[in-house]
């Protein structure tokens, strides 16, 4: 015991630890608080999907920024020429990105040119043509020039909406660049989601105008504006009728003044009309210019535009001088307010879009975690009792280490704040069962010590010094898939491999040291813990799997078949929202409804080619509305949803979830779950020939290539799809001529696995979304986990007796394995039931494929991984 003195030390301080990072949870959650209010001042954050809140993806036009760029240059050129008495017969856009000069003789080209080189070094003078003394010089701006652009204008974009929403009052958003132009916005526990939106999306380009009074309106709107000007609109609702009305003015495209000069924004109420307006103040410079304006034009109307829209255009009646103005426009108090976040948080650099768009009621959130900790709390006691029945007082310790495991992740998630989601939920579920496999291969190692005649202080430490190895490996393949998941995936997915992750390294922690600490402290106080096992398999038990391997091979062939028959008949999955792009949308009614009458609600809203299925248990009364269309969820469209629901049925009905995604996100999305595979199957198999065959260096090359083949031929459009079979093709056969056979006996295992999972999803027609992808991530860790205990027992079997046949060998370990086999799946089960029973319709799909993936995953373990070995042996005949 003395060498293993600095292990209860290191057990004990990080038990304390996870209880440190624990309790503030726990005291925030019973009292009742918002933020943990005790050191260490951390707790768990809860994803939106579990608290309720908006996830947004927006995308950042950044060719605007260039064309505004663009623009602001041309009226700056317009005035230098004008100073320096440069003659000229025009300055125009000829393009979005491109201007047009022309100048007239050689002295005025000069001077023009002196003129670029001294103020604007970046424009570019693409193109100079002559026609007798007049010039025609095309500028524009460099490629490096315009890509900096669009750079700064995503970046400018990120912090504009950081400020928006930070003076909006959302308590920890996340906010940060995704990609070169996309934003991704999460904000938790905001319940004015619709207001939210607005206030990001909104460019907030305030302009100052002139009303051209000159040109008559009538006549621009009936044929077309008069040259420098063009036809703008005042959009005001009456909030008696709640009608909207629409008055055009004809603005003068020359702008005097914009935002920029803004120093401040304040709401006020107006004396006289008792109705709330926004008061701006400018900068030294803009107070100035203001002043300048107004009193060069009056008697003339100013228009005070935003974002296209005129707010107000009333006659300047004199020289305005202070730096100040209002803007009116019947708000209500809350659209005032928001007009002045944004005004004082400045102008987007270029207009965004919502691409992506996931919006979460709070009481789905609260019937989530309801739902997730009745499921954990059912499976883990399920599981609990199992291993005290089945173990007796080992299933103690088994149970002890389970439960400080569950502490290990909560104070993990905690400590590095990371966000606990409902599939998040599920991974620690999952964890529950798979934890156990690290006691089970110990502890049916421990019996086979005892059977041999060890004394038990002997049986423990040779059970845990032939199982650690084991453990390793079989874990560290379900923590790569853990891994590539974190890094291809997204939101609530991202929160499941973080989970995982944390739930991997927890259980080897309480599984190999904790464990081991228990036992031998037990036994040095002559306490016999590890006898009087439960047996369901029987020792020297001597099954023939390998003589029915060609039963089992067209077994899975027959199903393999009817799984690509089934794929081929539905032209592919069955791709849900977040893969095809769409708007889906979850409602509730408080009394059983029609179909049909929510049908005729949506007709209304032009959503009638909507799909609407009952969605969880009949009694629960909720609905999925599904629509190809990814309608822009903005704009009183909730409300407008709920209006005309309640109109068509006469119930009243929530809207408990919004999802929309864009086309390209979706596009983007199914290719980085495709890759996730492929990297996944990639790195497994090239740790199981670097583990098992000991061929690092030759697996290490063969990936390089052929991850470089595979981003080389992605360059030039090439299908993803086909690029992963491509590679898995070419992967089997490397592996074939390389002689790598236990990495192909895995990889034929994962491929038959997937392959099968998705075959049962298409011929059920279920969805296929982000959760599936976990799942099946899941899966490919989860039966390698069972491959690689059976492949560790064959090389192991192999040292001792070599000289007996491959097959007899590859059999007797199947069969040595079959107790662990069996035990692991039964528990494993016991967890992804109660998650299907108990934890909610939203996680059905992805714990009906975690079921699926654990039969399928024990069923190749056995019957394809082993005998592909054999397979491989006798390939020449």
């Amino acid at each position: 015991m003395k060498n293993l003195s600095w292990k209860p030390v290191l057990a004990l301080s990080v038990i304390v630890i996870a209880f440190l990072f624990v309790f503030p949870t726990i005291h925030m959650m019973a009292n009742g608080k918002d933020k943990p209010v005790i050191w260490p001042y951390k707790a768990i954050n809860l994803g939106l999907d579990l608290q309720g809140g908006m996830h947004l993806v927006l995308e950042v036009e950044t060719e605007k920024a260039v064309e505004i760029t663009i623009e602001r240059i041309s009226q700056e050129l317009r005035g230098l020429l004008k100073e320096e008495h440069i003659r000229h017969r025009g300055i125009k856009k000829e393009s979005a990105d491109k201007i047009a000069v022309l100048i007239k003789g050689d002295a005025n080209l000069q001077k023009f040119e002196d003129l670029l080189d001294k103020e604007y070094k970046n424009l570019r003078i693409k193109k100079e043509s002559a026609d007798g003394e007049m010039t025609r010089c095309i500028l524009d701006l460099p490629d490096t020039e315009a890509k900096n652009i669009k750079k700064m204008a995503t970046e400018q974009a990120l912090e504009t909406i950081r400020n928006r929403i930070d003076q909006f009052g959302v308590s920890e958003p996340d906010i940060r660049i995704q990609g070169e132009r996309r934003i991704l916005i999460q904000l938790p526990g905001v319940k004015e989601t619709e207001r939210a939106k607005d206030l990001i999306k909104n460019t907030a380009q305030l302009e100052f105008k002139l009303v051209d009074d000159v040109n008559d309106l009538d006549a621009a709107i009936k044929g077309s504006p008069p040259l420098g000007s063009e036809i703008l609109y005042q959009v005001e609702k009456n909030k008696e009728t709640n009608r909207t009305s629409r008055t055009p003015y004809l603005i003068r495209k020359r702008t005097l003044l914009t935002g920029s000069s803004l120093t401040d924004a304040r709401v006020q109420i107006d004396a006289q009309y008792n109705e709330p307006y926004v008061s701006i103040e400018f900068d030294k410079k803009g107070a100035r210019d203001f002043e300048r304006i107004t009193g060069d034009n009056i008697k003339k109307r100013l228009a005070i535009i935003l974002d296209n829209k005129v707010y107000s255009a009333p006659v300047i009646q004199d020289r305005i001088g202070g730096g100040s103005a209002r803007i009116t426009g019947n708000f209500s108090t809350e659209e005032a307010h928001d007009l002045a976040i944004v005004l004082r948080a400045g102008a987007m650099p270029a207009p965004v879009k919502i691409i992506e768009d996931r919006t979460v009621g709070p009481s789905l959130g609260k019937d989530s975690i309801t739902q997730g900790l009745i499921s954990m709390l059912v499976g883990g006691i399920l599981v609990i009792l199992f291993m005290i029945i089945y173990y007796r007082s080992s299933g103690l310790i088994a149970d002890l280490a389970l439960v400080l495991n569950i502490i290990l992740i909560a104070g993990g998630l905690a400590a590095f704040q990371a966000t606990l989601t409902l599939p998040g939920i599920a991974g620690i579920i999952l964890t529950i069962g798979m934890a156990v496999d690290a006691n089970v291969l110990i502890f049916e190692r421990i019996r086979e010590e005892l059977n041999l005649g060890r004394t038990p202080r002997a049986a423990v430490a040779a059970g845990f010094e032939k199982a650690t190895l084991t453990i390793l490996d079989a874990n560290v393949t379900t923590f790569i898939a853990a891994i590539i998941l974190f890094q291809f995936g997204t939101g609530a997915v991202k929160g499941f491999a973080v989970t995982l992750c944390l739930g991997i390294v927890s259980s080897l922690f309480t599984a190999l040291v904790l464990s081991r600490l228990i036992f031998d402290f037990l036994l040095d106080r002559k306490i016999n813990v590890s006898a009087n096992f439960m047996q369901v398999v029987k020792t020297g038990i001597n099954i023939s799997f390998i003589n029915n391997r060609k039963k089992t091979f067209f077994l899975s062939s027959v199903i393999i078949l009817a799984s690509i028959t089934s794929l081929l008949m539905h032209k592919g999955p069955k791709y849900g929202i977040d893969f095809a792009g769409g708007t889906l949308m979850q409602v509730k009614f408080l009394e059983p409804t029609d179909i049909k009458e929510i049908k005729n609600g949506l007709v209304g809203i032009d959503m009638d080619k909507s799909t609407v299925q009952q969605f969880g248990e009949e009694g629960d009364n909720e609905y999925l509305i599904r629509t190809k269309k990814s309608i822009e969820t903005s704009d009183g469209f909730a409300g407008e949803v709920k209006s005309a629901l309640k109109s068509s049925t006469g119930k009243d009905v929530e809207i408990r979830r919004i999802e929309m995604v864009g086309p390209q996100v979706g596009e983007d999305l199914r290719e980085k779950a495709l890759m996730a595979m492929f990297y996944a199957l990639l790195f497994i198999t090239i740790y199981i020939s670097g583990r098992f065959e000991l061929k690092w260096g030759l697996s290490g090359v063969m990936a390089g290539a052929l991850m470089s083949a595979v981003y080389f031929l992605s360059i030039f459009n090439v299908s993803i799809p086909f690029l992963i079979i491509a590679a898995l093709v070419v992967t089997l056969v490397l592996f074939w001529f390389l002689e790598l056979k236990y990495a192909m006996g895995a990889i034929v295992a994962l491929i038959h696995d997937i392959s099968i999972t998705v075959g049962v999803f298409s011929i059920m027609d279920i969805e296929f979304t982000l959760p599936i992808i976990a799942a099946l991530l899941t899966i490919i860790g989860y039966s390698l986990n069972d491959t690689i205990i059976v492949y560790d027992r064959i090389r192991e079997n192999l040292k001792k007796q070599h000289k007996k046949p491959l097959d007899a060998i590859i059999n007797k370990s199947i069969n040595e394995t079959l107790s662990r086999t069996i035990l692991t799946s039964i528990t494993t089960l016991v967890v992804v039931i109660s998650l299907y029973v108990l934890g909610g319709s939203i996680i059905h799909d992805f714990a009906f494929a975690m079921m699926i993936g654990v039969i399928i995953g024990t069923y190749s373990s056995i019957f394809i991984a082993s005998p592909i070995l054999l397979a491989w042996q006798t390939r020449g005949k």
